[in-house]
């Protein structure tokens, strides 16, 4: 369950790439140190295109491969940006790395009968309504695991919820007034999926709240950075109100409330010791699709391999009332339906947040020719971060571009951000929106 950090790895690979760079200084015709990956094309990425740095990414990709500081680190920062750029299937590879492999051979593990699917988000509606603190454990890679934040929010609200903080915001969200996700408003927040909740939860009237602690801390202090976070979250909701409830989105194990083996204490475990709430805490990344059948839990094998799992579900103990969860430490799993891809984007854009799809025409560029194809809410900038977006190859059929009902600005650009295509489209609550 507990993996090596991301950020951990990139500000460790940002730290060699200037160390190199500065030993390099003085050598005659001394190599030009790498760029960290995350690094590449800021500019643009500040004018709102995200495909120029994409680009410049792959044009050094065999370099990164092979570079003895980035090589272990460039494949999850690849990923990570082309499941922002609408990669359906970006992230499921990247759950074969080592550090998320769960297995290689796994095989079938029945669930006991006495367990029933329901519906997670009325499972964890209900159940929040015993607590002040639901903590989601996200799968970083997953933009499917973030598809339940709308209604979830929509749902904590009517149940007294008025606090949303997620690990990967930045201080910015806490400003008065803030409205739109930006490319400054946390990592994380550049998947348009959860964009989209921060934009529910601005308009439901929840108060953002940012927790991450930035600081190194005292070497071999392991638990630091989880109980910062936690003492953040104290301070920041629960010493300014006293009866608050809050939905937390944190990162894999975080969401954990018992102190491991090795005696890490997870962000959830302190912030429980802290405000003496006991959280409901949800596990999205186990069950969910890999790139093999071995490399799925076991319980998940069984559960798809029979029907049951056509919609996000969490399984319900008829006699306990309990949900199948990880034990003390993490209360649910939720079981992610199996992906199809649907005029190239993925079903659960559909069948999970209600989407429509809003057609790109052919014909634009030329070539192999990189392409990206972006919906902004109407009204925002396009500095903000898209309601959705789909890298393409001018050469293939457009995929299609999902949106929830309302008024959008579609646009195409190329790597250099010029426009290929603009038009502004209202977008119905049926139907498909051709151009």
């Amino acid at each position: 369950m507990r993996v090596v950090q991301y950020w951990t790895r990139f500000v460790h690979a940002v730290a060699l790439s200037v160390t190199a760079a500065r030993g390099a200084e003085g050598l005659q015709q001394a190599p030009t140190p790498l760029p960290p990956p995350f690094l590449l094309g800021q500019s643009a990425l500040r004018d709102g295109n995200p495909l120029a740095g994409y680009v410049e990414m792959l044009s050094l990709d065999s370099a990164y491969r092979s570079s003895p500081i980035f090589a272990k680190v460039y494949p999850e920062m690849r990923a990570n940006l082309e499941e922002f750029l609408g990669m359906s299937r970006a992230g499921i590879s990247a759950l074969s790395f080592p550090a998320f492999r769960i297995g290689d051979a796994l095989q079938p593990t029945p669930i006991s009968p006495n367990f029933v699917p329901r519906p997670a988000l009325d499972v964890f509606a209900e159940r929040a309504a015993r607590t002040r603190i639901v903590i989601w454990g996200e799968e970083h890679h997953l933009p499917q695991t973030r598809c339940l934040y709308e209604p979830l929010l929509r749902r904590l609200w009517d149940e007294g919820y008025r606090y949303f903080a997620a690990e990967t915001f930045a201080d910015t969200v806490m400003s008065p007034g803030f409205a739109t996700p930006d490319y400054r408003s946390g990592l994380y927040l550049r998947d348009p999926v959860f964009a989209a909740a921060v934009r529910t939860a601005v308009s439901l009237g929840y108060k953002l709240v940012a927790y991450e602690e930035t600081g190194r801390g005292p070497a071999g202090d392991n638990s630091y950075r989880d109980r910062r976070q936690a003492e953040h979250l104290k301070e920041r909701v629960f010493d300014r109100d006293a009866n608050a409830r809050v939905l937390v989105i944190a990162g894999r194990g975080h969401a954990s409330k018992v102190t491991a083996p090795d005696g890490w204490t997870p962000m959830a475990s302190v912030l429980r010791q802290l405000t003496g709430i006991d959280p409901l805490t949800i596990y999205a990344p186990r069950m969910t699709e890999r790139s093999t059948r071995g490399e799925e839990d076991g319980m998940y094998q069984y559960a798809t391999a029979r029907g049951l799992i056509s919609q996000p579900t969490a399984f319900v103990d008829t006699t306990t009332g309990a949900i199948l969860g990880q034990g003390q430490s993490l209360d649910a799993y939720v079981f992610w339906p199996r992906i199809t891809i649907e005029d190239g984007r993925p079903d659960w854009m559909r069948a999970c947040m209600d989407r429509r799809a809003v057609s790109v025409p052919a014909g634009l560029g030329s070539g192999s020719e990189l392409l990206l194809a972006q919906a902004f809410v109407d009204g925002e900038p396009m500095t903000a971060i898209a309601a959705d977006q789909i890298v393409f190859r001018a050469s293939e059929s457009p995929p299609v571009l999902m949106v929830a009902p309302g008024a959008y600005a579609i646009r195409v650009i190329n790597q250099a951000g010029a426009l290929m295509h603009g038009r502004h489209v209202n977008v119905p609550a049926r139907g498909i929106v051709r151009d």
